[in-house]
């Protein structure tokens, strides 16, 4: 027994080490180093990457699926949360439309992604052509416009016609409005038997969670092949070309923070100093452990504990800010959206940018229940109708993603808090 449990403690300790930031940093040198040095090791590797990122997909419909009509079926069901379903319903769209704005704008006139060297540009025109879509055009110009994009194709892409069929065919916005739509009914119903189909739902994201769990400790070997198969084709030249976008990223969850603190500091009638170190244990977390329902407890401690928020509301309304609006990942993808933009040379207009707000928006919610790398890919639901490729820059944006991360989860909690701040009463 005694053997066992000492080949156990270093057998925890690696699994530990590969979810580690260390072990991302690693495993993304290693690829960087194949993909420019070693191209013909990266393509016999590349596969391995494909796969990978194809396991994360497949748990993306059925955790959302399972997370939204959950958590709204369980809302309506809520006697004390009737009276602020009204509310909500005026503060979460307004926050999530202000975050996204605020994150266009930041991008839009920083233009993390204007004025990159001809040689990048046609660089990654070679890997879009090569990335297996069908669509052709240079970086250096315009992209063509179709007529059957922009507005009409996200409006299309909501509502579905059968459920079945676009769950079958991964179309993710159709599956977010569908589970919207059945979770506040489901939660309308009032039978015994709804309280066994939401511990069935529960179930159902517990066990996807898992796959997810599991898949963490393969990141490094998926994150190394992905970066090499890449690399290997456009070269470090475009990996460069990101830092301009983390710093606007980065900025931009700075300039919201401080917005959302001075809300929560006005909306408690407390000093703004005691406000900071009620928000001290919730920053913190959010850095530390990129993982927004880990935070939970704690946002739910310093609204309600310290700052003296109603108990009530606050254990209803955090949950929801946190886990449907995901205010984070809006602002995120609203950034790197502006990114590809830029680096695509588009000219969107007003109604372009508009579809940016909206799709940035409806992208962020629809990662709820979804962790990690796997938001990324949420990205294409707003580059779609803009007829702008993910393929392309994905590995962009896996390559960075250790290092945002933390900070989309800070927007994700501290924002949701904020949010919550405006729905519920102090105690009096």
């Amino acid at each position: 027994m005694v053997t066992s449990a000492n080949a156990y403690v270093p057998r925890q300790a690696a699994m530990a080490w590969l979810r580690s930031p260390w072990a991302i940093a690693i495993s993304s040198g290693v690829g960087i180093f194949i993909g420019i040095r070693l191209p013909q090791a990266a393509t016999w590797i590349a596969p391995f990457g494909t796969v990978y990122l194809g396991l994360l997909k497949m748990c993306v419909l059925p955790m959302l699926l399972s997370a939204i009509t959950n958590s709204l079926g369980r809302l309506m069901q809520s006697r004390d949360a009737r009276q602020y379903v009204q509310r909500m319903a005026m503060v979460f769209p307004l926050s999530l439309l202000a975050v996204s704005a605020i994150a266009v704008a930041m991008a839009a006139l920083a233009g993390p992604g204007r004025n990159l060297t001809g040689e990048t540009l046609k660089t990654l025109g070679v890997l879009v052509n090569q990335s297996g879509i069908d669509l052709e055009m240079a970086l250096s110009g315009p992209i063509p416009t179709d007529a059957t994009g922009g507005v009409t194709t996200l409006v299309d892409s909501l509502v579905p016609d059968n459920i079945f069929a676009a769950l079958s065919e991964g179309q993710t916005l159709k599956v977010l409005l569908f589970a919207m739509i059945f979770g506040v009914s489901l939660g309308l119903v009032k039978a015994p038997t709804t309280a066994a189909l939401f511990d069935t739902l529960d179930s159902l994201y517990r066990a996807f969670n898992q796959i997810i769990h599991g898949l963490t400790y393969l990141l490094p070997l998926g994150l190394c092949s992905l970066l090499a198969g890449q690399l290997s084709q456009v070269g470090i030249g475009v990996l460069l070309s990101m830092v301009d976008f983390v710093g606007v990223a980065i900025a931009t969850f700075a300039l919201v923070y401080l917005i959302c603190t001075l809300i929560i500091w006005r909306r408690s009638g407390t000093g703004l100093w005691s406000t900071l170190l009620a928000l001290k244990d919730p920053t913190i977390l959010s850095l530390a452990t990129s993982s927004s329902l880990a935070c939970l407890p704690a946002a739910i401690t310093s609204l309600s504990g310290h700052l003296k928020f109603n108990p009530q509301t606050t254990h209803l309304v955090t949950p929801l800010a946190i886990t449907l609006c995901r205010f984070g990942s809006v602002i995120y993808f609203a950034s790197a959206t502006l990114f590809v933009v830029q680096l695509y040379q588009r000219d969107l207009g007003l109604a372009g940018l508009g579809i940016v707000i909206l799709g940035s928006i409806l992208a962020g919610m629809a990662t709820s229940g979804v962790t990690g790398i796997l938001t990324l890919t949420m990205l294409g639901l707003v580059l779609d109708p803009l007829k702008l490729p993910l393929e392309a820059v994905l590995v962009l944006f896996i390559a960075i993603d250790p290092l945002m991360d933390p900070f989309r989860t800070l927007g994700i909690v501290h924002t949701g808090m904020a949010a919550t701040a405006l729905v519920a009463d102090r105690e009096t």
